[in-house]
C-alpha cells in the first residue's frame, strides 16, 4: 500500500513529526515505534486495519523525555484533526500511550508486554509510570495489555486496580512480540476495542 508521510501532511520542514499514514475513514489507530526502532515493523498490522480504520505509524521523537513524547503525541492529534484514538505502543513506547491516555481523550489503548507495576531503572520511565499508576489523572479509557506470555498471578487484578477496566490477554507466542507472532488475533483486538 502506497503511504502518506506525515512530513507532507503537516508540512513539518525540520522533520519532528515523521510517521507514515493509511486509510481515512474510521476510528483512528496510531501505532507507535519504540524510540530508535524501525516502523515498518507496524506495517502488517496497519495493512491489516487500513480498509477500516484512519491508521498511522508514528516515530516519537529520539532522545526525548516520555512526559515530552506525549506531548508530541497530542501534537500528532491535534495536527490530523482526529476524534479520540485508539493508541497502540509496545515496550517504552507502551509508556507513552498510556500518559496520553492519562492527560488527554483516547477511545483506547493497547500496551504491548510494559508492565505497569515493577519499579523502572530508568528514571524517565519511572516518572511517567509513577504519573500512570499514582497520578491524579488515569486512563479513562477502554485498556488493553497484550502478552506473548502470563504477566504473573495478580497482575490484571492490580492494573484493573489502577485503570478500571483494563484487561490482560496472552497471546502465547514466542518472543516480546505477540502483536507480529499473531497478527489476525491482534488486528480484531483493535477492531473489537474500536466497536
Amino acid at each position: 500500500m502506497p503511504a502518506l508521510r506525515f512530513e507532507d501532511l503537516l508540512q513539518d520542514p525540520d522533520r519532528e513529526r515523521d510517521g507514515d499514514r493509511w486509510g481515512a475513514d474510521g476510528r483512528p489507530v496510531l501505532l507507535l515505534s519504540e524510540t530508535g526502532a524501525d516502523r515498518s515493523a507496524w506495517w502488517p498490522v496497519a495493512a491489516r486495519l487500513a480498509s477500516e480504520h484512519a491508521v498511522a505509524v508514528l516515530d516519537l521523537p529520539e532522545h526525548r523525555p516520555i512526559g515530552d513524547q506525549a506531548e508530541t503525541l497530542a501534537d500528532y492529534v491535534a495536527a490530523m484533526g482526529t476524534r479520540a484514538p485508539i493508541v497502540v505502543g509496545h515496550g517504552p513506547a507502551a509508556l507513552v500511550a498510556t500518559l496520553f491516555a492519562a492527560r488527554y481523550v483516547a477511545h483506547a489503548v493497547v500496551n504491548i508486554e510494559a508492565r505497569l507495576d515493577e519499579s523502572l531503572p530508568d528514571p524517565d520511565r519511572e516518572r511517567a509510570r509513577q504519573e500512570i499508576v499514582d497520578g491524579p489523572r488515569r486512563p479513562r479509557c477502554r485498556y488493553l495489555s497484550v502478552f506473548a506470555s502470563l504477566p504473573g498471578a495478580g497482575y490484571e487484578t492490580w492494573l484493573e486496580g489502577r485503570i478500571p477496566g483494563a484487561v490482560c490477554t496472552t497471546y502465547e507466542t514466542e518472543g516480546a512480540f505477540p502483536h507480529l507472532n499473531a497478527p489476525k488475533r491482534f488486528a480484531a483486538d483493535i477492531r473489537d476495542l474500536a466497536a
